[in-house]
């Protein structure tokens, strides 16, 4: 599948403030300030044990299982965000004085006017308060903000800016779009089969996703509206099942957001797709440059779209790889030129990476791509085709751009065809999350090095997520859904906090850009992508997080045991302390990669910059 390469035209830029137009001669609660607690998590990279909480899903149920799902290892990150993000719109500061009145223009009776019959100047009326109100000085005397960070008294790196507080009762608006109502925001979630029967119990995937909303629910400014979630199962995969799927939500619920929450490998983009065009807005776990352009505003993602990963690996190859012969692939190809060839999802478009590596110096000598939504039958057939493909026609180095499960899928096939080059690592939809790298077939994943978005992960420490959890309520998370959840709500929930009380898709997309840049490169931090959504970082509008990467390397020997005992074997290695680079700051170099003594494994504790605040409940 091919798209354009020129970007789509930006959405018009809109205020990011709105006025609250119901609201009548609310002077008196300028000062008033808000309960609210808002977004994110730092996640522990791309070892991901007991946090999954990278968007990614599990391993599908047709494909071998490759680790124990509780290992405390498996932090894959929190579907936190990178690439270069956009510029952040100025905040509205009209309240930032209090609200107070300017008297100094009324006018005063002369000196020689006799006073005592002079008629009292008319009172003036103060301002109507500007919601949400970032950087205001009614936000930051909230009660529930830190006034030091500016941002909501949460335990998260990034948790969102503090707002003015809504006031009980106030008027909201009401019913200001599809889903909403005075008092709710409705949400779907498309689960896997059969988990809608379990949702009281603590361990399922629904109790899981409630758990999660009551945080935000509980901690963020809704305005005056709570979250109510909504659950389908999902009936297939198939193009018929999914369209029949979303018009069953839609009808059944009239939701005003929706995610994907299936975990056994079931479709999603169709799904999806159709929602997005119904006027739901879809929170996903992996959107494409042309699927988030095509439905702007409706469809978003926390991960990093297909164009700026293209962006980081084309970058980097160019840079550190095309003009060096070949060191890391099988013995019969080492020290030949390098060949490059790239194998892709349907998802991504071989015109816009044919493009960047002109750019960059290199060219493609082969690229096949695959059917990401195919069954594993055909995915295995399709990966021998494309491995035998890749041998004929001489690749030494090739680009993955698969995911987690067709890299597996495909690693097999080239030892199959006795084809061993070396793989450009791209991160695409959890691809180094080290959980599911042990998976892959390891005599070919140790030829493995490049960029990808996921950081370094603190071992047997708690994901930032989890800390948010526990904090909340008042145990640790018990469940993968538990863990799953939050790292898909937090951004979507982030997103209604900076909304303000009109409620709509435009001010929803208002609030996902008023977010500031956050994490990753953006604080130098080292255990989480740093993530944006906006306009000024790339030639487009992004709708997706993940901004900058690390250079990093599949160690299989790598071994440590954790606090509860168990070995766990097999690491990406993470080059110069875990560095993060935005596109266009890679550096000439040859890679550092396969060298223990110039990479990280893994962290025993928090850098400061990537540890959370402490608050008390």
């Amino acid at each position: 599948m091919t798209d354009p390469a020129n970007p789509a035209e930006p959405m018009p830029e809109k205020s990011l403030l709105r006025r609250l137009s119901p609201y009548l001669a609310i002077a008196v609660i300028a000062a008033i300030v808000v309960i609210v607690l808002v977004v994110t998590g730092g996640g522990n990279g791309d070892d991901d044990g007991d946090d999954a909480s990278v968007d990614t899903a599990p391993p599908a149920a047709e494909e071998p299982a490759v680790d124990d799902s509780t290992d405390d290892d498996t932090d894959a990150g929190e579907g936190d965000t990178a690439a270069p993000a956009a510029d952040e719109p100025e905040a509205d500061d009209s309240m930032d004085d209090g609200d107070t009145v300017d008297d100094t223009d009324v006018d005063t009776p002369d000196e020689e006017d006799d006073t005592s019959t002079a008629d009292p100047p008319e009172p003036v009326e103060p301002a109507e308060p500007e919601f949400p109100g970032i950087g205001s000085e009614a936000a930051l005397a909230n009660p529930h903000c830190d006034p030091e960070t500016e941002r909501i008294r949460v335990p998260l790196v990034d948790a969102p800016p503090c707002v003015l507080e809504w006031p009980a009762g106030a008027d909201n608006g009401g019913s200001t779009a599809p889903g909403v109502t005075a008092d709710e925001i409705v949400m779907v979630v498309r689960v896997d089969a059969g988990q809608t029967e379990f949702v009281s119990d603590v361990g399922s995937t629904p109790r899981g996703w409630l758990d999660g909303a009551d945080i935000f629910n509980q901690n963020y400014e809704f305005w005056g509206r709570q979250v109510r979630l909504e659950f389908i199962d999902a009936s297939g995969s198939t193009e018929v099942a999914q369209r029949a799927d979303a018009t069953r939500a839609v009808n059944d619920f009239q939701p005003f957001l929706a995610t994907d929450a299936t975990t056994t490998g079931e479709g999603k983009a169709i799904f999806e797709a159709e929602m997005a065009a119904r006027g739901v807005i879809v929170w996903s776990t992996g959107v494409s440059w042309q699927e988030s352009q095509d439905q702007a505003g409706f469809r978003w993602s926390a991960l990093a779209d297909d164009r700026v990963t293209m962006l980081h690996v084309a970058e980097y190859i160019g840079k550190r790889v095309a003009d060096y012969p070949v060191q890391w692939a099988g013995d019969d190809m080492i020290g030949e030129p390098r060949r490059i060839g790239m194998i892709y999802t349907d998802r991504w478009s071989r015109d816009f990476m044919e493009e960047q590596a002109a750019q960059n110096g290199f060219e493609l000598v082969e690229a096949v791509s695959y059917d990401e939504g195919a069954e594993n039958t055909q995915r295995q057939e399709r990966a021998r085709v494309i491995a035998a493909r890749m041998k004929d026609a001489g690749v030494t180095t090739v680009i993955a751009g698969t995911d987690n499960l067709f890299t597996r899928t495909i690693t097999a096939a080239a030892t199959e065809q006795q084809w061993f080059p070396e793989w450009i690592i791209t991160g695409y939809s959890g691809q180094d999350t080290a959980f599911f790298a042990r998976g892959y077939d390891q005599e070919q994943w140790a030829h493995a090095f490049g960029p990808g978005p996921l950081g370094v992960s603190v071992a047997d420490q708690p994901s930032a997520l989890a800390v948010l959890f526990e904090w909340h309520h008042g145990r640790e998370p018990v469940s993968l859904a538990e863990r799953f959840s939050l790292s898909t709500l937090k951004w979507p929930m982030a997103c209604l906090h900076l909304a303000g009380p009109d409620l709509t898709p435009e001010t929803f997309t208002e609030g996902c850009f008023a977010l500031p840049p956050s994490l990753g490169s953006y604080c130098d931090c080292v255990t989480t992508p740093g993530a944006a959504f906006g306009a000024g970082r790339l030639p487009w509008t992004d709708y997706t997080g993940f901004d900058d990467m690390t250079e990093k390397w599949w160690d299989p020997a790598f071994e440590r045991t954790t606090a509860t005992g168990r070995v766990v074997v097999g690491e990406y290695m993470k080059v110069d302390d875990a560095r993060r680079y935005a596109v266009g700051e890679w550096t000439e170099q040859q890679p550092r990669v396969f060298d223990s003594e110039a990479a990280i494994g893994v962290l025993y504790e928090y850098p400061p910059n990537d540890t959370p605040p402490s608050y008390e409940r």
